[in-house]
């Protein structure tokens, strides 16, 4: 065989192969739709009510909303987060953390312990009991009757505890959590924790990456 026809061969068909696949890759690239959507603000009336559970102002310029679920693992490893922004940003009259509740139905304790976190709330002591629940979660989320668990809760926190009991016994504030959970529904939710900052859903929660959102704007 022809030594000049072999190495022309050699040549042309690596170069066919390397055209090939430049092509391919431009097809791909102008006709495949993009996968990531740009970011959307979501409706503040379905974010933040008068009567939301907040540590700062509706006003505040950077508000921090949460959808949580009391029994979901993943909310209890965001809690020492959302913690720490409170305790970095909670002094600046700028800065607002809200918490709606947003329990899955595959969860069957979260709905009444959101109760009882509206039950102590009644009382004054919405995030001492939100502290403990999340503190706590291993306790009571897989027990078959949480109440006697809610009500050393309601103990320790100092509550009118025949009170806070005869609410979770008459679902007094169920109504207060299944409208969150509608406000939810509607953004539409899919998952816990969810959580948006000034109105848009943020993705990557870290503390590092919440933090560098929060002071850029709050120009800091």
């Amino acid at each position: 065989m022809n030594i000049n026809k072999i190495n022309k061969e050699a040549i042309i068909i690596p170069a066919v192969g390397v055209t090939f696949l430049i092509g391919f890759g431009l097809l791909l690239y102008f006709f495949t739709p993009s996968s990531v959507s740009p970011s959307i603000s979501i409706d503040e009336n379905l974010l933040t009510k008068e009567t939301s559970h907040m540590t700062g102002q509706k006003e505040a310029s950077v508000t921090v909303v949460e959808f949580g679920d009391y029994q979901c693992p993943a909310c209890g490893q965001t809690y020492p987060l959302t913690e720490e922004l409170i305790k970095i940003y909670g002094q600046n009259s700028d800065f607002n953390f809200v918490y709606r509740h947003f329990p899955l139905p595959q969860h069957k304790n979260a709905q009444i312990a959101a109760e009882a976190a509206e039950a102590a709330g009644a009382q004054g002591k919405f995030w001492e009991m939100h502290k403990l629940l999340y503190e706590n979660q291993d306790e009571w989320s897989e027990d078959s009757n949480p109440l006697p668990i809610f009500e050393k809760y309601a103990e320790a926190l100092r509550l009118d505890t025949q009170e806070f009991i005869d609410a979770l016994n008459g679902h007094t504030y169920a109504d207060i959590v299944k409208s969150d959970a509608s406000d939810g529904k509607k953004i539409p939710l899919d998952h816990t924790p969810t959580l948006f900052i000034n109105g848009i859903e943020e993705k990557n929660i870290s503390l590092y990456n919440l933090k560098e959102k929060i002071n850029s704007l709050l120009n800091i």
